[in-house]
C-alpha cells in the first residue's frame, strides 16, 4: 500500500488505491487513491519494473500490484512541497524560506530564486538598512560589518539571479540545479547575519553557567 505526505492533512500515512489504470503496455501506472487520515483524493503515477500484466489494464488486482511494483518514487498530486526547519531567524524570514525551499521542491525553481532574492533583503531591512536599491543595501551590510566580504559576494549572486526574475528575463528557465545553488547562498546570508551569531550566544551562555 503506497504512502505520501498528505497535502490535506499533512500527515504522512497510507493511502488506499479506489482506481487506476495499467499502461503503456504494462510498463506505467497511473491511480486514484484517498487518504487513510482524512479521505481527500490524491492521484498518482509511476513506472513499473516488474511487469505485472503485458497489456493495458484497468483490473484492480493489476493496478494494486502494479503500484507495488513501482520503482523509484511514486508521483503524487496535488504535489505538496517540502522545507527544513529555519532556525534562529525573524519569523516573517523563516515563513519565507521555508516557502522558497518548498517552492524548489515542488519544481518551481523560479519562484524559489525569486524568494531568495527577496529574503536578502528583508535581512537588510531587519536591521534598518533600507535605503537604495538590493545592490547599495548588500554593500550597506559589509561596511557595516554585518557581512563579511565573502558573504557579500554570495548575496550579489542572489541579487543577479533573482534580477532575472524579476525583470522579466525568463527565456532560459532555471533548473533544480540553479535553485538548489541560489538557496545554498541564501542560507550562507542567513548563517552569516542571525544563525551564527545566535549559535555563539548558545555557547557562550552554556560555558559561562558552568
Amino acid at each position: 500500500m503506497p504512502s505520501t505526505l498528505c497535502p490535506f492533512c499533512e500527515r504522512i500515512t497510507h493511502m488506499t488505491i479506489r482506481w487506476g489504470r495499467v499502461f503503456d503496455s504494462g510498463t506505467q501506472v497511473r491511480f486514484a487513491a484517498t487518504c487513510d487520515n482524512c479521505t481527500h483524493i490524491l492521484s498518482g503515477e509511476g513506472r513499473v519494473d516488474d511487469i505485472v500484466v503485458l497489456a493495458d489494464s484497468n483490473d484492480p488486482t493489476h493496478v494494486t500490484s502494479s503500484v507495488d511494483a513501482v520503482v523509484g518514487d511514486i508521483e503524487w498530486w496535488p504535489k505538496v512541497g517540502t522545507a527544513p526547519s529555519v532556525d534562529d531567524v525573524p519569523d516573517s524570514i523563516a515563513r519565507a524560506a521555508r516557502e522558497a525551499y518548498s517552492s524548489a521542491s515542488v519544481g518551481n525553481h523560479m519562484a524559489a530564486i525569486l524568494m531568495a532574492r527577496t529574503i536578502v533583503e528583508a535581512t537588510a531591512k531587519t536591521h534598518q538598512i533600507i535605503n537604495g536599491n538590493l545592490s547599495s543595501k548588500i554593500h550597506a551590510m559589509k561596511d557595516g560589518g554585518l557581512i563579511r566580504p565573502a558573504i557579500a559576494e554570495q548575496a550579489h549572486e542572489v541579487r543577479f539571479a533573482g534580477n532575472d526574475m524579476a525583470h522579466g528575463d525568463i527565456d532560459v528557465a532555471p533548473d533544480s540545479t540553479d535553485s538548489e545553488e541560489i538557496l545554498a547562498l541564501m542560507a550562507e546570508v542567513l548563517s552569516e547575519v542571525f544563525q551564527g551569531p545566535a549559535r555563539l550566544k548558545r555557547i557562550r551562555q552554556k560555558r559561562e553557567e558552568r
